[in-house]
């Protein structure tokens, strides 16, 4: 199987599953998942990610199967970590925001953005499939580092 098959697979497998989570109290979690996965495959993704992230996306699909699997059992842990993913990323749009007009569009601040984006997936595979693992140690605290490099 290719990558790409792998891949679309394991998007299509989450999608059913989030279809099927019809509860009042996991509709934040089914949104967030939903965007999340929105954010991973679309069209052209394979090309925007390049080949050496592909692994990663496979394992970040991997944390989301391991995130549904243990929703149900403990919706008020998600919400509790689904607020640490919010910070970052309601922090990290703020600071590219604040950037000067031409910066967003310039290599490093792109580049680094990009790299916070990535960091964000695996601070929820960390915090949401710990048995997935993560390549290097991530956290809020590292990430709004990153972040406040951006300026």
């Amino acid at each position: 199987m290719t990558w790409a098959e792998e891949l679309l697979r394991a998007a299509h497998a989450a999608q059913l599953r989030l279809g099927e989570l019809r509860s009042p109290v996991l509709e934040p979690a089914v949104a967030d998942i939903s965007a999340q996965l929105r954010g991973l495959v679309y069209p052209g993704f394979l090309t925007a990610a390049g080949t050496a992230r592909l692994p990663a996306l496979a394992r970040y699909l991997r944390a989301i199967e391991r995130r549904l699997d243990k929703l149900t059992d403990s919706p008020g842990r998600d919400a509790q970590q689904m607020a640490v993913v919010h910070r970052v990323q309601d922090a990290c749009q703020v600071a590219l925001a604040a950037l000067p007009a031409a910066a967003p569009q310039s290599s490093r601040a792109a580049e680094a953005a990009r790299d916070i984006g990535w960091m964000i997936e695996e601070l929820r595979v960390s915090l949401f499939a710990q048995t997935v693992g993560t390549p290097v140690p991530v956290s809020e605290r590292r990430i709004m580092t990153a972040i406040e490099h951006l300026n």
